[in-house]
Protein backbone atom coordinates (compact mmCIF):
# COMPACT_ATOMS: atom_id res chain seq x y z
CA UNK A 1 0.00 0.00 0.00
CA UNK A 2 2.53 2.29 0.79
CA UNK A 3 3.88 2.12 -2.73
CA UNK A 4 0.86 2.84 -4.77
CA UNK A 5 0.08 5.86 -1.67
CA UNK A 6 3.55 7.16 -3.41
CA UNK A 7 2.90 7.27 -6.56
CA UNK A 8 -0.43 9.31 -6.00
CA UNK A 9 1.79 11.70 -4.36
CA UNK A 10 4.16 12.04 -7.09
CA UNK A 11 1.33 12.27 -9.73
CA UNK A 12 -0.45 14.95 -7.81
CA UNK A 13 2.09 17.92 -8.98
CA UNK A 14 1.54 17.01 -12.55
CA UNK A 15 -2.14 16.71 -12.50
CA UNK A 16 -2.05 20.22 -10.78
CA UNK A 17 0.02 21.48 -13.63
CA UNK A 18 -2.04 20.29 -16.23
CA UNK A 19 -5.21 21.29 -14.72
CA UNK A 20 -3.34 24.72 -14.42
CA UNK A 21 -2.96 24.85 -18.20
CA UNK A 22 -6.30 23.13 -18.95
CA UNK A 23 -7.92 26.32 -16.94
CA UNK A 24 -5.76 28.77 -18.76
CA UNK A 25 -6.54 27.85 -22.03
CA UNK A 26 -9.98 27.44 -20.71
CA UNK A 27 -9.91 31.30 -20.28
CA UNK A 28 -8.38 31.92 -23.65
CA UNK A 29 -10.90 29.89 -25.37
CA UNK A 30 -13.24 32.40 -23.64
CA UNK A 31 -11.64 35.20 -24.02
CA UNK A 32 -11.48 34.70 -27.88
CA UNK A 33 -15.10 33.81 -28.25
CA UNK A 34 -15.69 37.14 -26.52
CA UNK A 35 -13.84 39.42 -29.03
CA UNK A 36 -15.59 37.54 -31.94
CA UNK A 37 -18.85 37.82 -30.57
CA UNK A 38 -18.04 41.93 -30.12
CA UNK A 39 -16.34 41.89 -33.25
CA UNK A 40 -18.89 40.21 -34.98
CA UNK A 41 -21.90 42.86 -33.29
CA UNK A 42 -19.43 46.02 -34.27
CA UNK A 43 -19.72 44.67 -37.77
CA UNK A 44 -22.95 44.78 -37.47
CA UNK A 45 -23.73 47.93 -36.09
CA UNK A 46 -21.32 49.40 -39.12
CA UNK A 47 -23.60 47.34 -41.92
CA UNK A 48 -26.51 48.52 -40.44
CA UNK A 49 -25.53 52.46 -40.61
CA UNK A 50 -23.88 51.90 -44.39
CA UNK A 51 -27.15 50.51 -44.78
CA UNK A 52 -29.08 54.16 -43.16
CA UNK A 53 -26.74 56.34 -44.44
CA UNK A 54 -27.30 54.74 -48.15
CA UNK A 55 -30.95 55.02 -47.26
CA UNK A 56 -30.48 58.58 -46.61
CA UNK A 57 -28.68 59.45 -49.57
CA UNK A 58 -31.48 57.95 -51.97
CA UNK A 59 -34.27 59.78 -50.11
CA UNK A 60 -32.53 63.23 -50.69
CA UNK A 61 -31.89 62.08 -54.41
CA UNK A 62 -35.23 61.45 -54.95
CA UNK A 63 -36.77 64.21 -53.32
CA UNK A 64 -34.42 66.85 -55.37
CA UNK A 65 -35.83 64.60 -58.37
CA UNK A 66 -39.26 65.25 -57.25
CA UNK A 67 -38.47 68.75 -56.29
CA UNK A 68 -37.22 69.33 -60.24
CA UNK A 69 -40.61 67.76 -61.93
CA UNK A 70 -42.45 70.11 -59.45
CA UNK A 71 -40.07 72.95 -60.95
CA UNK A 72 -41.04 71.92 -64.63
CA UNK A 73 -44.40 71.61 -64.42
CA UNK A 74 -45.24 74.99 -62.31
CA UNK A 75 -46.82 73.04 -59.62
CA UNK A 76 -45.76 72.83 -56.16
CA UNK A 77 -46.60 70.28 -53.87
CA UNK A 78 -47.24 70.43 -49.93
CA UNK A 79 -47.15 67.71 -47.62
CA UNK A 80 -48.84 67.93 -44.22
CA UNK A 81 -49.74 65.37 -41.71
CA UNK A 82 -53.46 64.94 -40.30
CA UNK A 83 -52.56 64.24 -36.81
CA UNK A 84 -56.54 62.74 -36.24
CA UNK A 85 -56.14 59.79 -38.87
CA UNK A 86 -52.49 60.27 -38.78
CA UNK A 87 -52.50 60.22 -42.60
CA UNK A 88 -50.43 62.17 -44.84
CA UNK A 89 -52.25 65.07 -47.27
CA UNK A 90 -50.66 66.43 -50.65
CA UNK A 91 -51.77 69.80 -51.53
CA UNK A 92 -50.83 70.24 -55.91
CA UNK A 93 -50.53 74.33 -55.72
CA UNK A 94 -49.89 76.10 -58.68
CA UNK A 95 -46.86 77.73 -58.49
CA UNK A 96 -47.59 81.08 -59.78
CA UNK A 97 -51.11 82.02 -58.07
CA UNK A 98 -50.21 80.20 -55.23
CA UNK A 99 -54.17 78.28 -55.81
CA UNK A 100 -54.88 74.93 -54.27
CA UNK A 101 -55.78 73.10 -57.45
CA UNK A 102 -55.88 69.47 -55.72
CA UNK A 103 -56.11 67.82 -52.05
CA UNK A 104 -54.87 64.25 -52.01
CA UNK A 105 -56.81 62.40 -50.14
CA UNK A 106 -59.55 64.88 -51.08
CA UNK A 107 -61.20 66.51 -48.26
CA UNK A 108 -64.44 64.86 -48.30
CA UNK A 109 -62.58 61.54 -47.79
CA UNK A 110 -60.79 62.86 -44.97
CA UNK A 111 -64.14 64.17 -43.40
CA UNK A 112 -65.70 60.23 -44.66
CA UNK A 113 -62.31 58.36 -42.31
CA UNK A 114 -62.71 60.54 -39.80
CA UNK A 115 -66.38 60.02 -39.53
CA UNK A 116 -65.63 56.28 -39.67
CA UNK A 117 -62.95 56.30 -37.01
CA UNK A 118 -65.90 58.35 -34.37
CA UNK A 119 -68.95 55.15 -35.45
CA UNK A 120 -66.37 52.53 -35.07
CA UNK A 121 -65.20 53.79 -31.73
CA UNK A 122 -68.63 54.25 -30.71
CA UNK A 123 -69.83 50.83 -32.07
CA UNK A 124 -66.65 48.78 -30.51
CA UNK A 125 -65.38 51.24 -27.86
CA UNK A 126 -61.77 51.24 -29.30
CA UNK A 127 -59.73 53.71 -31.28
CA UNK A 128 -58.22 52.22 -34.34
Amino acid sequence: MDIDVQKITELSPARVEVSKELQQKQVKVEQKRKADQQNKQNLAIENENKRKAKSRVATDQYIKKVLNIQDVVNRKLSYSVNKELNQVVVKVIDSKTDKVIRVIPSEALLKLHSRMKEVIGLIFDEEI
